[in-house]
């Protein structure tokens, strides 16, 4: 086995190739062989010519994991996964079937975008406090542990992202949690519809979840390729038209973008992203934002001075300006700018108008970090801004019910306070901590509870990440099973 061969799990994103990731690209290009499902080999057909392809159908996962890890004996190999790979996707099960074969220094986890990024930067949400991510598929989690789960969230009336909703033969357990987030019909929530995320034949609409549960010809427009997001708390944008449904208002081509970055390095940029930053007349945003694109970026650049919402504001109105000139304009966003960014504020509506604005949507932080410590967040998992006080006791009850917890926006010192007080309610849960995940000073511990609550360095933009039970610890990194041991063996 070459000992300079690499196994890259790579993810694609959710579809459309603007929505690749640079490093994706490059790692399918350094590729000798290619594994993966064939629809998701379709996406990026014309990155294959020359390469050794090999695919496989639906349920044949852990045949994949085994053929990519033995195809390292004749060069670097890419074993693609639709989305990012910690989500829903091949990070746990490769790194696994990898852990008894090489070095795990020797595998690499290439984060994507993942579809409730996407879809919540197509229709304008934003997430300023929390949101959950279940799947609905009960083939590889029971479904007493989903409904838990579901139930938990909605108690804590947390946005809700639910994959696989909805298939030919499981029509009830969408009814279910839908019934479960409505507490029995006594409350109602704004819900999305997106299917085909950032594909051919994409369709986004707004409805109510009562709504869903009363019209079957809605819940019949749901289906495998279908994400919802359930409203809930500290989520803004959404809404209902005349008709019952509007479409999001993150307009495809607008002279304003919200462009996310990704976590700093800038290999992990989506190729829209870097399309927007060449193109654009004017970028805007902070200055470690703007020297990790110095290299795409032609235009006149801005970082502007003052207090935070100054700031917001000034880049709004300067973009506002470039607008009325004719230009483009482009406010970058670290990680992506759904989740627990400034994004909102420019999103609504203010005294210079509605903004008419695209989304970019970026790696996030919990992606990138994830990706560095290996697959912690496999199975379902929540998303939490460390600014909320309540965030220790709201971690422990999540794990409680089987989550992932990833905890934001923190100083090391505290996120370690936080693992050494949550720790004690599964002492053997790996964490990780991850400080600037993939900038050229990122700073990584992997350990327990104790181990965390001392980290070895500190400072601030720290991502904690709490892996999900079925989670062990392997030459430094995490490795979740997400229950493929149940259907196969291997």
């Amino acid at each position: 086995m070459p000992s300079e061969s690499k196994l890259y799990i790579v993810g694609i994103g959710p579809g459309s190739r603007d929505l690749l990731t640079r490093r994706a690209k490059a790692a399918i290009a350094d590729s000798k062989s290619v594994v993966g499902y064939r629809p998701y080999l379709d996406l990026v057909s014309d990155l294959l010519e020359g390469k050794a392809v090999s695919s496989t159908g639906m349920g044949r996962e852990v045949d994949r994991a085994k053929e990519a890890v033995g195809l390292l004996d004749e060069g670097s190999v890419a074993l693609v996964s639709s989305g990012d790979p910690n989500v829903y996707g091949m990070a746990g099960l490769g790194l696994e079937v990898a852990s008894g074969k090489v070095d795990l220094g020797r595998v690499e986890v290439v984060p994507g975008i993942t579809s409730f990024s996407a879809a919540a930067c197509r229709a304008g949400i934003t997430f300023r406090k929390s949101v959950a991510v279940i799947s609905l598929s009960d083939l590889l989690t029971p479904w007493p542990e989903i409904e838990k789960r579901a139930r938990i969230a909605s108690e804590l009336n947390m946005p809700i992202a639910l994959y696989n909703p909805r298939s030919k033969k499981r029509t009830w357990q969408l009814d279910r949690v839908l019934d479960i987030c409505t507490e029995g019909g006594r409350i109602d929530r704004d819900l999305l519809v997106a299917r085909n995320v950032a594909r051919e034949g994409e369709d986004l609409w707004w409805t109510k979840a009562e709504e869903m549960l009363e019209k079957e010809e809605l819940r019949q427009k749901v289906d495998m390729f279908t994400l919802l997001i359930i409203g809930g708390d500290g989520m803004t944008g959404g809404g209902r038209g005349e008709e019952g449904v509007v479409k999001g208002e993150s307009i495809p081509k607008s002279r304003i973008n919200l462009v996310g970055v990704g976590p700093g390095d800038p290999s992990h940029l989506t190729l829209e992203a870097e399309e927007f930053i060449e193109r654009s007349n004017l970028i805007l945003g902070p200055e470690r934002h703007l020297q990790a694109v110095r290299e795409s970026i032609k235009g006149e650049t801005v970082s502007n001075e003052g207090g935070f919402e100054e700031r917001i504001r000034a880049r709004l109105l300067a973009a506002k300006e470039a607008e009325g000139r004719g230009e483009t304009a482009s406010i970058l966003f670290g990680g992506d700018p759904s989740t627990f960014s400034s994004a909102w504020r420019i999103l609504e509506p203010s005294e210079f108008g509605p903004s008419k604005v695209h989304v970019s949507p970026g790696v996030g932080a919990f992606s990138a970090a994830a990706a560095r410590i290996g697959a912690p967040l496999v199975n379902d998992f929540v998303l939490l801004s460390g600014l909320d006080d309540d965030a220790p006791e709201r971690a422990r009850k999540l794990m409680e019910g089987g989550f992932a917890v990833v905890i934001y926006n923190q100083s090391s010192e505290k996120l370690s306070g936080l693992a050494g007080r949550i720790g004690d309610l599964d002492p053997e849960r790996p964490f990780g901590l991850v400080q600037d995940a993939t900038r050229h000073d990122e700073r990584i511990a992997v350990g327990r509870g104790a181990d965390l609550a001392r980290p070895k360095f500190d400072g601030r933009r720290c991502t904690l990440i709490i892996a999900g039970p079925e989670a062990r610890i392997k030459d430094g990194r995490i490795i979740t099973r997400r229950g493929y041991q149940t259907k196969y063996d291997y």
